[in-house]
């Protein structure tokens, strides 16, 4: 988990998110990247999970305990799809489900979850997956 310098950078737009997470969409295998946001979706920490060629694997309670620590008000998490296929997997849909209970629990906002590959991006919120 990364702590970020001052000045904090807002995430207010999914451009701002792209921003972010852009560099994920260039891996052979797959990796996340975790976003923890404080008020006004001011970015207060970083965290990078790689993966393996086919999936990536953080448990939930490691997403919540982060944003405990972090004091964060809302969550953003992004992956890649190394093969180009944005379209959600089973697991994907489940992990997200999973982890907007369990934020919400903490009174955290799961704001998205962005999937990457081949230069476009797949936002589940707006799929209304999430």
């Amino acid at each position: 988990m990364y702590r970020l310098p001052r000045p904090p950078l807002r995430i207010a737009t999914r451009r701002d998110a792209l921003a972010l997470f852009g560099g994920l969409d260039h891996g052979d295998k797959e990796a996340m990247g975790i976003a923890y946001l404080g008020s006004e979706r001011m970015l207060l920490g970083l965290r990078h999970v790689a993966g393996r060629h086919d999936s990536v694997t953080v448990p939930v309670a490691r997403i919540a305990r982060d944003a405990i620590l972090m004091e964060a008000s809302a969550v953003l998490i992004a992956h890649n799809h190394p093969d180009g296929d944005t379209r959600p997997s089973a697991a994907d849909l489940s992990l997200t489900r999973r982890l907007a209970q369990g934020l919400a629990a903490l009174d955290v906002m799961l704001l998205d979850h962005l999937i990457l590959g081949s230069g476009s991006v797949v936002s589940l919120r707006e799929h209304g997956l999430l």
